[in-house]
């Protein structure tokens, strides 16, 4: 499954805690994810957000599309 930027997700982080997160970018097997506050922060700054990649079977669902 691809994500658009701007998509909410529910990932998995290492230890298994899970987080909603904003998609930054999709890279293949790697989705790029930042917070809420620096998503929207970079679209005030109208920049691209700095965010961490996840692989892609780390995330357990959409919550919201973009």
């Amino acid at each position: 499954m691809d994500y658009a930027p701007g998509t909410v997700v529910q990932v998995k982080e290492f230890g298994g805690r899970e987080l909603a997160r904003r998609v930054v970018r999709d890279i293949g097997k790697t989705v790029v994810v930042c917070n809420e506050q620096e998503f929207q922060a970079a679209q005030r700054e109208q920049r691209e957000a700095d965010g961490i990649g996840f692989p892609k079977k780390d995330v357990i669902k959409v919550i919201q599309r973009a």
